[in-house]
């Protein structure tokens, strides 16, 4: 038979819809932020990893300054790589917008088509998805390119350029501005004024690891150097233009997962208290039933059947809307800065424990702990409303206060545990609320500060020296930090007569190098230290010892005499091969291999921004619903406990405004004392996640929450409590102190 009690489940979700809605819709939305989001990155992730698959992408990649002779590519050949040409040119619009352009590409680095049909005829392109749909470039559409048109055929992504790096040592994509093209091997012969670029990339016979990668594509540098010059490698593992997404998400995952867990565990908190309340006020009845008969264990299962029951309706809920519509959020934010195939959404394992299983679990350790503790009373204790033991008495004397202030306290002491679920629920929502308002002002003035710490406009780095030339000339090399997982770190050997008037060259004796602030915060090293260095695919190591930190530079940059930059690499004292200048220069297209353009990171911050303004929006979004609920639940929880009380303050003579002072206006106190003692907590926190989020770039970020930042998600929050105060208001003038009254009296 059946234990008729269950009923009351029913009863309670039909009669006091005001405890399981809000709760319900707090939950609803929880599990529409996760799933939404997990959704969205378990598909890219398994795109993107059958775009390495099926576009056969590249072991690695070098570049040399001419074609390799047939010698060098079958001595290649005999080390167990497979060759293959990948020849470039760029070329930019009057617009600053550049498109990379290569032969069609087979056997490696295969394009995947997402319309249309790769180039076939001489004055047809396929272009990158990404540029096409930033520059609004459909299929049919013709573009120039030097002084000849072409049709595009087809748009698709390319697996070599998931994430479309003009440089690798870009912070972040700009896909409106930089793309990535093939045509036809007959219309890139006939492109007779292009620069190209001999780019080779390579398979390797036998699959590797980073460390062997490494030491096969220093093999190859060596038999190419022996009569030619390599200017760029990398290996698919350190290409970031291949690895920059799976490093994203790898960051995004666990930091989603704990924040999800969070507000969980809030939710569950506050429904744990809401029973409880519903146990207090109900105890005649539970007392009247355990004398009956009925078990501990029964009632048990039954106060805990609601909030099973609102967890399971909510999590198919959020999951149906998030499968439905939701995860295109996410799916457009990953779609505007990477290039991947045709998105197709998959159900997961993952989003299903974390937004069906992980909250079950969660509310039944949660609710069990505190109804179990709950329903430990005695029958008679139940029938009395009994609930305080006797304890010892309390040495926090009130007599010296007023009545006013003597009720306040008693208010807050006897809710507890709400404001206990307040406070940690008010953390959890400013952390999130703090975290999305202050990414544009971070950011912004991240990139302000970036452009400040470029001490020229322009860096040209050229193959050959040019006579005549207005500007600062450098040795610039790049070094792996053999202490430092072989991180890559730019080294200059500059002169005094630059402008880099806070680092002392002259003083700099032999191994002697000043640091960058950046490397410095972010790697550990201080001054006196000896850094491991090598440069890249070479065997000889060599040590450097820090003189001093540049304070005023927070790239990841070292900086040393000319003289002894270029003695350690090897060279003439008087070598160097790049320009450093406020003026754009001419350079030959031959004779030019990198120019680094001030200009371009503010554009490059600015299309971060944009593109992920819908996620910070969302975490904003999500941080003021949960507030407001949150607030509201703990607010009706103190007033329904508190109905008596209040109905005794009116008899009295107390009026509605004064009632609400006590108890909706002690709420508000309690709220402002949070903030307060938030704000050092919440600041560390966020400057943490940031740090943390930063680990993906080569350069550190300082950061400092603006104070309007606070100002603003404090405000923000006052607003969100005001209406929680008019609603909880009208609700203490609808009590009816003759039901109240009739209560006690029985």
């Amino acid at each position: 038979m059946r234990c008729p009690i269950n009923k009351r489940i029913y009863r309670q979700f039909k009669y006091k819809p005001l405890k399981a809605i809000p709760i319900l819709l707090a939950l609803t939305f929880i599990v529409v932020f996760a799933s939404s989001f997990f959704i969205s990155q378990e598909s890219v992730e398994k795109l993107y990893n059958k775009q390495i698959i099926n576009g056969k992408v590249e072991d690695g990649e070098f570049e040399a300054i001419y074609a390799l002779s047939d010698e060098a590519k079958d001595e290649i050949k005999d080390i167990g790589v497979k060759l293959y040409e990948n020849y470039y040119f760029e070329y930019e619009n009057d617009d600053e917008r550049a498109l990379r352009i290569f032969k069609n590409r087979k056997d490696i680095n295969e394009a995947q088509i997402f319309e249309g049909a790769l180039p076939k005829k001489d004055d047809e392109i396929n272009i990158s998805a990404n540029y096409a749909r930033n520059n609004k470039i459909n299929i049919g559409d013709e573009i120039t390119i030097q002084n000849k048109k072409f049709k595009v055929s087809s748009l698709a992504s390319f697996p070599d350029y998931s994430s479309a790096l003009r440089n690798r040592n870009d912070l972040t994509m700009d896909t409106g501005h930089f793309g990535i093209a093939t045509i036809s091997e007959e219309a890139f012969d006939g492109m007779k004024d292009a620069k190209v670029k001999y780019l080779y990339s390579y398979h390797t016979d036998e699959a590797l690891n980073k460390k062997d990668a490494r030491e096969k594509l220093k093999d190859i540098v060596k038999i190419v150097n022996k009569d030619n010059l390599v200017v760029d490698a990398v290996t698919r593992f350190d290409n970031k233009c291949i690895t920059y997404i799976a490093d994203d998400m790898s960051g995004d995952v666990p930091t989603m997962s704990i924040v999800t867990a969070l507000l969980f565990i809030a939710i569950a908190f506050i429904s744990s208290a809401e029973v409880k309340s519903i146990i207090e006020e109900e105890a005649p009845i539970i007392g009247t039933l355990l004398a009956s008969g009925y078990k501990k264990r029964e009632l048990l299962l039954n106060y805990m059947a609601m909030p099973l029951f609102i967890v399971i309706i909510a999590s198919i809920a959020g999951n149906a809307i998030s499968y439905l519509h939701a995860y295109k959020i996410y799916a457009n934010v990953y779609y505007q800065s990477y290039d991947l195939p045709v998105f197709e959404p998959y159900i997961t394992l993952r989003s299903f424990l974390i937004t069906s299983i992980m909250p079950l679990v969660l509310y039944l350790v949660i609710n069990y702990i505190i109804i179990a503790k709950s329903l430990k009373m005695r029958p008679v204790d139940f029938l009395r409303k009994n609930f305080k033991k006797a304890k010892t008495r309390s040495r926090f004397k009130l007599k010296n206060m007023n009545f006013i202030n003597k009720f306040k306290l008693r208010v807050i002491f006897a809710n507890k545990f709400s404001y206990v679920s307040l406070l940690f629920g008010v953390f959890i929502a400013n952390l999130l609320l703090i975290f999305g308002v202050s990414a544009k002002p971070i950011f912004t003035k991240y990139a302000d500060d970036m452009q400040n710490q470029m001490k020229y406009a322009h860096t040209y780095i050229v193959k050959s020296d040019i006579d005549d030339l207005d500007a600062s000339k450098i040795s610039l090399v790049s070094v792996e930090l053999l202490d430092r997982d072989e991180e890559k770190v730019q080294t200059y050997g500059i002169d005094a007569d630059t402008k880099y008037d806070e680092i002392d060259v002259k003083s700099l004796k032999a191994d002697e190098v000043v640091i960058s602030l950046g490397l410095s915060k972010r790697f550990n090293y201080e001054i006196g230290d000896k850094i491991k260095i090598r440069e890249p695919y070479n065997t000889e190591e060599k040590y450097l010892v820090v003189k001093d930190i540049d304070k005023t530079n927070n790239y990841f940059q070292i900086f040393t005499k000319r003289e002894i930059l270029n003695k350690i690499i090897g060279k003439e004292c008087d070598y160097y091969n790049a320009y450093l200048s406020d003026k754009e220069l001419k350079i030959t297209k031959e004779n030019l291999l990198t120019h680094i353009d001030r200009k371009e990171m503010s554009r490059f911050m600015r299309h971060f921004l944009d593109s992920f303004s819908a996620v910070f929006i969302m975490i904003q979004l999500v941080a003021v619903a949960f507030f407001f609920i949150l607030i509201l639940m703990v607010t009706e929880l103190i007033i329904d406990k508190a109905k008596l009380n209040m109905t005794y303050l009116k008899v009295f003579g107390y009026k509605d405004k004064e009632v609400a002072k006590f108890y909706v206006n002690t709420s508000f106190a309690m709220l402002i004392i949070f903030q307060i003692i938030l704000i050092p907590i919440l600041d560390k926190l966020v400057k943490y996640f940031y740090f943390i989020a930063m680990q993906k770039f080569d350069a550190y970020l300082e950061v400092t929450v603006p104070v309007r930042v606070f100002v603003t998600s404090y405000l923000m929050t006052v607003v969100v409590f005001i209406l929680c105060q008019w609603i909880e208001r009208r609700k203490i003038k609808r009590i009816d102190m003759v039901k109240e009254l009739k209560v006690i009296s029985g």
